[in-house]
């Protein structure tokens, strides 16, 4: 488990799972037809903020911007580090109110469809692949 001290640090792990993501041919594809965005702000880090872009077939991610998305989450650390790395779902995280959504469910459960990808990229990102 990824324990983050700074929001720098939780900066450069999702920079580099992005960068992960990007290399990523069949993730690309999937996205094809994607527009959505999905934010999250981490509440211990001094509410971090960092945005994921999923965007007809591009992808892009940056610090801020988490209240301006499709779907917004808050959540701690911990939370994010099990939902990335495939130990929580997004769903229980929401359900035990491990988590606060903003934005639609449904997006929400698109995106989620994204999380085989994402568990991937952010697993190396972190070194736990």
């Amino acid at each position: 488990m990824a324990e983050f001290k700074s929001k720098e640090e939780l900066y450069t792990a999702l920079d580099a799972m992005v960068a992960n993501m990007q290399e990523n041919e069949k993730f690309i594809s999937r996205i094809a037809r994607a527009n959505a965005s999905l934010g999250f702000t981490v509440t211990d880090l001094d509410n971090a903020e960092y945005s994921l872009y999923f965007e007809n077939g591009a992808f892009r991610g940056a610090s801020g911007g988490a209240k301006e998305t499709t779907v917004g989450l808050t959540l701690k650390a911990a939370t994010l580090d099990k939902m990335l790395s495939g130990k929580m779902s997004g769903e229980s995280a929401y359900m035990s109110g491990a988590l606060r959504l903003c934005g639609s469910e449904w997006t929400a459960q698109s995106i989620a469809g994204y999380l085989w990808y994402i568990k991937a990229a952010y697993k190396e990102a972190v070194g736990e692949a």
